[in-house]
């Protein structure tokens, strides 16, 4: 009888096939370009001419934009996901579980969830939408909005000045209440 598939183990593997799947795709250097035909993505062959990798007849603005950006978005994603694993990696192990985590009663790191909820699409069209942060919805723009927003000159106030930290909790309060509205 064979045992069922342990769950990491399936995402360990998921996660394999989808580096091997951007290595493929090396350098991904993908963008948008239009001939008389329409709307395409085009890529770089081996000697650096440009060739035509799909056609995008029907696919909206935000899609080819999506579609084209996708190498780089996934490296960036693959990135940051190993920067997690390494950080994890270095904490030390909490005494009662034995597991690496921020030991309770520790200071909670809003610096670090600012950051990470600026690199949020949802996050973005929030602050579009609600505090007028202009097009395009890059991290960067995000994060100087977030400033204007909240009053601060940097993120890392959030972890220093309780006033800025009771304002980023509530704006993060006015965001999932706004994404649940839909």
């Amino acid at each position: 009888m064979n045992a069922a598939p342990n769950p990491r183990q399936i995402e360990a593997e998921q996660l394999r096939r989808i580096r091997a799947r951007l290595a493929a795709v090396a350098p991904g250097n993908w963008r948008r370009a239009a001939d008389d035909m329409g709307e395409m993505i085009v890529g770089e062959d081996e000697h650096g001419a440009l060739i035509t990798l799909m056609r995008c007849d029907a696919a909206t603005f935000e899609e080819v934009e999506f579609m084209a950006a996708s190498p780089a978005m996934v490296g960036f994603l693959l990135a940051l996901l190993d920067r997690a694993i390494e950080a994890l990696r270095k904490t030390p192990p909490n005494a009662e579980t034995g597991q690496g985590s921020r030991r309770e009663g520790a200071a909670p790191d809003y610096a670090a969830e600012a950051a990470m909820k600026c690199a949020e699409p949802a996050f973005k069209a929030f602050l579009e939408q609600r505090h007028g942060l202009e097009r395009p919805l890059t991290d960067e723009r995000a994060a100087q909005k977030l400033r204007s927003v909240l009053g601060i000159t940097s993120r890392s106030e959030l972890n220093q000045n309780t006033d800025a930290a009771d304002r980023w909790r509530a704006l993060r309060q006015d965001f999932q209440a706004w994404r649940k509205a839909g």
